[in-house]
């Protein structure tokens, strides 16, 4: 698959800091984490190469006493079933970059069942997925879950989006025009309010024949013939706000739905109220939870973090009963800080980045709380490298320019990796 990549040149100034260095300060916020995934160009390391850095041996499960075994046998049906997985994160995974190498590698394994959530979020003012699209020529108002207090509902997956006005049309992409093909045959729309559908069209404006099921948080349009261009118009006589969207084939296989927010943490998913309960609706076998990252920039509170940690997964566990989960904790990432360096009238400004020592003790407390709980665990942190990672992948330009974010080659590396610690996993070896 071919991706198009957003390109933003940071420039920043570096020297070597000497003794007469006066202080420095940590100059990340929210904003650094929620601008979305800075990415250059593809670095030195091919996508389908693994780097010699990365602990191999490391790539597998930690299941802490969890039984996957029921988890197995629903992969081993998936000739006659749909095997469902959600995977929640923050701006590593809204991208989807890394997630769409594991979905399509899992999917030549266990079939494709369809492509699963969509989320508007180029309609919402951020970085969208470029394997797929969802257009409008109407009018709406925009929310997003970083950004509280919401006038309108916000939805399980961290978007919203108000219609202005009684008539609205939503258009759906799964096709790149090159070698993304996901043709889909049902699309459920999320959301509040109601609606009434009242056409559905090709990509060329043909009437396209449907039927719909209405429930009450959404709705189902089954249409007569696959689609990758589906446009969809209704009517509302109340305030309509749009969430998301679930596209599938009606084949048995695996579905890979992700949910990722640019600077989401625990606590926002905690604050947002509807995630475990809206997932439920995805019938998940698996919730795979890779957040940690944004919690460690700013002062970190070890105890709150637990805490926020421990709700989410509580009501993950109690809204999905059924599903296994599968914490991932994040790689070391640096962070950038500004020094005055010099004396009088040489005194300047300095940026450089140093590694983020946050990290390591959320790393390690995502890792206790699963042997605690009997939950599984996947340690990126340790697969990417370990201590000192952050260097060697910012050498090898598996690092964008921010030192948080990857490039598209380090996504790949990631998701290829996921997917290989997945795969064992999921097909235990006799």
């Amino acid at each position: 698959m071919k991706y198009c990549i957003l390109v933003i040149l940071l420039t920043f100034v570096s020297h070597t800091v000497a003794a007469q260095d006066i202080d420095s300060e940590d100059i990340n916020d929210v904003s650094v984490r929620e601008r979305g995934v800075v990415l250059y160009n593809d670095g030195k390391i091919d996508s389908g190469q693994i780097p010699s850095f990365i602990r191999r041996s490391a790539n597998k499960i930690q299941l802490n006493g969890a039984d996957w075994s029921k988890l197995s046998e629903s992969a081993a049906r998936t000739g006659a079933e749909v095997l469902s997985v959600v995977h929640i994160g923050d701006s590593h995974i809204q991208a989807e970059i890394g997630t769409s190498v594991t979905r399509e590698l899992l999917q030549l394994d266990f079939g494709n069942a369809g492509r699963g959530l969509l989320s508007p979020l180029r309609l919402s003012g951020t970085n969208q997925p470029t394997d797929y699209a969802i257009e409008s020529g109407s009018t709406w108002t925009a929310e997003k879950v970083m950004r509280p207090p919401w006038n309108h509902a916000m939805g399980f997956n961290g978007t919203s989006l108000t219609l202005d006005g009684k008539r609205g049309n939503l258009r759906f992409y799964t096709a790149d025009g090159e070698e993304s093909y996901n043709p889909f045959t049902s699309i459920r729309l999320f959301y509040e309010g109601n609606i009434t559908i009242t056409g559905v069209a090709n990509e060329h404006g043909m009437p396209v024949p449907y039927k719909v099921k209405q429930n009450e948080d959404y709705v189902d349009i089954t249409l007569w013939q696959p689609l990758t261009v589906a446009d969809i118009s209704f009517e509302t006589a109340t305030t309509f706000t749009f969430f998301c969207a679930k596209v599938t084939n009606e084949r048995p296989g695996l579905i890979y739905n992700a949910i990722g927010n640019n600077g989401a943490t625990f606590h926002a998913y905690n604050r947002l109220g509807t995630t475990a309960e809206g997932i439920k609706i995805l019938s998940p076998n698996l919730i795979i939870v890779s957040l940690g990252t944004n919690e460690a920039f700013g002062k970190l509170n070890i105890v709150e973090f637990r805490r926020n940690l421990n709700n989410f997964i509580t009501s993950l566990k109690q809204n999905n009963p059924d599903a296994e989960i599968l914490l991932v904790t994040p790689m070391e990432c640096q962070k950038s800080i500004v020094q005055r360096v010099g004396k009088g009238r040489r005194l300047r400004r300095v940026k450089k980045y140093t590694v983020n020592s946050n990290i390591l003790p959320i790393r390690n407390e995502i890792l206790r709380y699963g042997r605690e709980k009997n939950i599984a665990t996947y340690d990126w942190y340790d697969i990417a490298g370990g201590t000192g990672a952050s260097l060697q992948w910012i050498n090898s330009e598996l690092y964008s320019g921010d030192k948080v974010h990857h490039t598209s080659s380090g996504y790949k590396v990631a998701g290829k990796l996921m997917y290989e610690a997945l795969i064992n996993a999921l097909i235990p070896k006799k």
